[in-house]
């Protein structure tokens, strides 16, 4: 394996273990609904996580991507249940179930960003990198869910795809700056304010 490839590995590992070990010493609120669906939608963003990085042991990069594009849904969903649906006292329930719906991934974004600009947060372009408008992530990983485009014409054309250590390690590191920013906001939706510093000083530059 490619050593800057095992490092940014041991990066994610590193960031996972310290995560648990701070959770494992907190005790986890679920007594409403909201505080609820943000741990559900961390516990598996975190199994797939751990998924991901099998994956990359393995060098099986398509199918790591394919999962890195529903992490990166739960991630959005997560901050979309805190941030918006919350202020409109929607139902999670409700979410769950199917009698509403959520927004496209692409509305989703939009109205996050919205969200930050009109409180002031200094999150401007959170979430708008990931549209196709900017490094249009999405677009991206959603090319290894799809039964035609240019991932399955290098597989029919050459019979194999490979990556760069750039392309890579981008992958991985998408991954970790995910958990590690998903992880601040279960922080804040547990008030988990030691936890949470600990975190932006460890990763602040994520």
């Amino acid at each position: 394996m490619n050593q800057e490839v095992e490092h940014t590995l041991n990066d994610i590992e590193e960031a996972f273990v310290l995560v648990h070990e701070f959770l494992n010493r907190e005790h986890i609120d679920l007594d409403n609904e909201y505080k609820k669906i943000n741990y559900t939608y961390f516990r598996i963003f975190c199994s797939h996580l751990e998924s991901l990085f099998i994956l990359a042991k393995h060098n099986h990069y398509s199918s790591a991507i394919l999962l890195l594009r529903t992490m990166l849904e739960l991630y959005v969903k997560s901050y979309y249940m805190e941030l918006i649906a919350k202020s409109r006292n929607d139902r999670v329930s409700e979410f769950l179930d199917g009698k509403v719906k959520f927004p496209s991934f692409f509305k989703m974004t939009e109205e996050l960003e919205n969200y930050f600009q009109t409180h002031g947060e200094e999150f401007g372009g959170a979430f708008s990198q990931f549209t196709k408008q900017n490094m249009a992530s999405y677009e991206k990983f959603s090319y290894f869910s799809h039964g035609t485009g240019p991932v399955v014409q290098a597989f029919y054309n050459h019979g194999n795809i490979t990556y760069t250590t750039e392309q890579l390690t981008d992958i991985l590191k998408t991954s970790k700056g995910l958990f590690v920013t998903l992880s601040m906001l279960l922080c804040l939706v547990q008030d988990k304010k030691q936890m949470l510093g600990s975190l932006l000083e460890r990763y602040k530059n994520v």
